[in-house]
């Protein structure tokens, strides 16, 4: 399992766990190809190669039957956020993480020289300079997982079941990747999922093979479960500014 284990460590329960996890499967040979690889592939360097961005993830939830309700669908609340430039080689950036369940939030803010956070319940921030205990950053380097287009965009080789590449709107390709239930299983983590499928979208000429909108979808314990991951370039020139947890007034502590 590959997540934000740093970012997240405090936002309990973990649930993103499920969606975005790098599954470790052993005793199987990794498929070289499938339908629309070749643009999965661009978009993961392209995507690597932004030098800044804004990505917001989605959770829908449904009971198992149930029809899709567009409203509630379009109104999903967004899990996790990032905003985040490269400043020379340092990662700047602004992560939010949300249960929708508890209502548990979790805030990190990193410029490079100092890291803020921040989780529900704390009555103030805690505060780490850099070479403090505590403290960490991400680089071009050593990239944190959503400025990782491998990582991101990972499309599990070796579970691979099938695939198709539809024509869309605009010129826009979806490229539909399903999964081998039993090899996805492997993966603690994913034990009782079903059906577990990625969609990517791209517009290979409009977008210059971007992938703007990855789409995860599974079935467990009587639930369907969309995960929306939406992709923006952002201006590497604007500088990345703190967001202020509703619940305090702003004020930092060392600690």
């Amino acid at each position: 399992m590959r997540i934000f284990m740093k970012v997240l460590k405090r936002l309990v329960p973990i649930y993103i766990i499920m969606v975005y996890c790098v599954i470790a499967l052993s005793g199987c040979a990794a498929v070289t190809d499938y339908a629309g690889k070749e643009m999965v592939d661009r978009a993961k360097k392209l995507h690597t190669g932004l030098e800044a961005a804004h990505i917001t993830v989605r959770e829908y939830v449904r009971d198992e039957g149930d029809p899709v309700n567009g409203a509630a669908f379009a109104a999903s609340p967004v899990v996790q956020e990032i905003w985040y430039r490269f400043a020379g080689d340092v990662m700047q950036y602004m992560y939010i993480g949300r249960d929708p369940e508890s209502g548990e939030e979790y805030y990190e803010f990193n410029n490079g020289t100092e890291l803020d956070t921040w989780h529900t319940g704390d009555e103030k921030w805690a505060f780490a300079a850099k070479g403090s205990e505590g403290f960490y950053n991400y680089s071009r380097t050593s990239r944190h997982y959503f400025a990782d287009g491998d990582r991101l965009l990972d499309d599990h080789l070796n579970a691979v079941k099938s695939s198709f590449v539809s024509d869309q709107q605009e010129g826009q390709n979806l490229i539909f990747i399903g999964y081998d239930s039993e090899m996805i299983a492997q993966n603690g983590q994913m034990a009782g999922v079903q059906d577990y499928s990625q969609a990517y979208y791209i517009n290979p000429a409009a977008e210059d093979g971007l992938c703007r909108e990855q789409q995860i979808q599974y079935r467990k314990d009587g639930k369907i479960y969309i995960f929306d991951m939406f992709a923006e370039p952002a201006d590497p020139a604007a500088p990345i500014e703190r967001a202020e947890p509703a619940a305090l007034s702003g004020e930092i502590t060392e600690g």
